[in-house]
């Protein structure tokens, strides 16, 4: 009977198993293969790829673009996932749970539309926002900013890491926000009304009871929008492309202009793919190290 069981269990694990065989080990195994030749889409690289071994990688490590690319990705991580998202999302995730808040449904919809509304469409949405001519700059002139220093410009062109910064912030704050309140419902509230009843106030309640009950949430929400943050591509690119010039190159920009226009190198930005898929498997060692230290 257990023997009939453990049968039943692999057959239905099979087709989970099959599909990451095709879809995420097969291409990572032939991604590796691919950054150790000369392939190219066009010339001879696309007809006869030859075996260079690490020379990809060698050239990689010389290249300034790509240390330029690696620097604007880690801001642009920084900022939108570690401070943006967590901070907003958990600091909504708190505004939804109070009872003497209105209109929490409207915020809620609000959040949630940002997550829902497809990423080409975010991002030919916040192009035109932040364009010249876009929403941004009206109500800047309408709200007189200009007398607090801030002028209306072409924010995708002066300002365009900031700028897709602020975007992926509105887009990704949905998901740290879902996270927080389901961890928020799991806390007790006796926990509350025994500090309430002794003096404790609402600083002390977040500090020593919210906080560290939702130690392994925020952990885990770091991590993965951290990861998720670091690989994103279609909304930066449809905003600015990485330009002007290089000033909002992210990472999977650079791989993608290696790959994709001249000089066409699918080896190279192989390569490139082959070192943020490594820094992506650091992350995720160190998310598991930490919740083991923190757990354990």
């Amino acid at each position: 009977m257990k023997l009939r069981s453990s049968y039943l269990g692999i057959i239905l694990l099979l087709p989970a198993l099959a599909v990451m065989l095709a879809f995420v080990v097969f291409p990572t195994i032939w991604g590796v293969v691919m950054s150790m030749t000369n392939a190219s889409l066009v010339g001879i690289g696309a007809a006869h790829p030859r075996f260079i071994g690490l020379n990809n990688y060698i050239s990689l490590l010389r290249d300034s673009r790509f240390y330029h690319s690696l620097s604007v990705t880690v801001i642009f991580t920084v900022f939108s996932a570690l401070i943006g998202q967590v901070a907003l999302g958990l600091a909504l995730a708190l505004l939804m749970r109070r009872k003497d808040i209105k209109g929490k449904s409207v915020i809620a919809t609000a959040v949630f539309i940002s997550w829902v509304i497809p990423e080409v469409v975010a991002g030919y949405m916040w192009g035109s926002y932040a364009s010249r001519e876009g929403l941004l700059n009206l109500i800047i002139k309408a709200l007189r900013l200009d007398r607090l220093g801030i002028e209306p410009t072409n924010w995708l062109f002066y300002k365009p890491l900031e700028t897709i910064t602020i975007a992926n912030v509105w887009r990704g704050t949905a998901f740290s926000m879902i996270l927080f309140s389901a961890a928020l419902e799991s806390i007790p509230n006796f926990l509350y009304e025994a500090s309430s009843l002794d003096g404790a106030s609402s600083w002390d309640r977040f500090r020593y009871i919210t906080l560290p009950l939702l130690a392994p949430a925020i952990l885990t929400d770091l991590i993965l929008i951290t990861i998720w943050t670091f690989s994103v591509f279609t909304m930066p690119f449809i905003m600015t492309g990485g330009g002007p010039g290089t000033r909002s190159e992210l990472w999977t920009i650079y791989i993608y202009r290696q790959a994709l226009l001249p000089p066409y190198e699918i080896g190279y930005a192989a390569a490139a793919a082959t070192l943020m898929f490594l820094f992506t498997l650091v992350l995720i060692v160190a998310y598991i190290t930490v919740l083991k230290r923190g757990w354990g």
